[in-house]
């Protein structure tokens, strides 16, 4: 590799490496810069941290960072929630990136930027136990769920019956995924009082979107060409959120990162279909309901 006053440049560490990709991560600082920073060409800084961030990813699956919980670990987790039986909750937070060239509007969202959809599960501790990004901004949080894998694992026997996940309006109701009642003006005082803790119980996965966004802020906007590289980033950042608060829990930042109204849940977003609303699961709510 040569510089462009053709001066060669020497291998450099995996420790210096990551710490170029923490920093492009941490702010918003052009690769420009970045090079300056560290004294090397620009190409070259953005070649590492697209390469940093592959390796990231890789690794962050090969040892498990971001990790279903057991059955065990549920048990304790649901304990700490004051949510009868759940122990954890889902929801989509949307990543500004640059307009593609192709199919721009397909990933351009209902407030009308271009962005990638990052949907994760966080237990009560913020760290994510499910990730699954690269979804057109455009595409819907119900339409994401269905075709994610976190589909098929709360339909098999990785979560117990009595166990659940907390997410918005947006999500359909299942017997392992509940939802608010459907504000239609005639909830009764019942159905206000569970939403209202569904609510304060689901803001969990709000404050963890709030927290990787204020560490690494380079997710604030991803000016990024090459759009297959923003899964890779953005899986980075979450495997980072993870490792760092195993070591250092720090502030949990501004509020005003958080995505969604915590308390109204998300009206922008579409409700869940009826149909989707399966017996048991209606059933399972109203018991949790009249317990609260």
């Amino acid at each position: 590799m040569m510089t462009r006053e053709g001066t060669k440049i020497a291998g450099f560490s995996i420790e210096f490496k990551l710490l170029l990709t923490i920093l492009t991560l941490a702010n918003q600082e052009s690769f420009r810069q970045l090079g300056d920073r560290f004294g090397i060409p620009r190409g070259y800084a953005h070649y590492i941290f697209k390469q940093c961030c592959g390796m990231l990813a890789v690794i962050g699956r090969k040892n498990e960072i971001i990790k279903w919980p057991t059955n065990a670990q549920t048990e304790n987790v649901v304990r700490d929630y004051n949510f009868p039986g759940a122990f954890a909750a889902v929801d989509g937070c949307h990543i500004h990136i640059k307009t593609p060239t192709q199919y721009a509007e397909s990933y351009v969202n209902r407030k009308s930027y271009a962005s990638v959809v990052l949907q994760a599960v966080c237990t009560k501790d913020l760290k994510f136990v499910d990730v699954s990004t690269g979804w057109p901004g455009s595409m819907h949080d119900a339409r994401i769920y269905r075709r994610s894998t976190l589909s098929t694992i709360l339909a098999g026997d990785a979560v117990e019956e009595q166990f659940h996940i907390l997410g918005d309006s947006a999500y359909p109701l299942e017997s392992k995924l509940l939802v608010p009642y459907r504000d239609d003006g005639h909830l009764s005082a019942v159905q206000k009082k569970f939403n209202y803790i569904h609510a304060i119980s689901r803001c969990t996965i709000e404050r963890a979107f709030a927290l990787l966004k204020g560490k690494f802020r380079r997710l604030k906007y991803l000016d990024v060409n090459d759009l297959s590289a923003v899964p890779n980033i953005i899986i980075a950042a979450c495997i980072l959120h993870n490792f760092i608060l195993q070591f250092d829990r720090g502030s949990d930042s501004d509020e005003d990162e958080i995505d969604g109204a915590v308390l109204a849940g998300d009206t922008d977003m579409s409700e869940s279909l009826a149909s989707d609303e399966n017996k048991s699961a209606v059933r399972k709510r109203n018991d949790i309901a009249a317990r609260l």
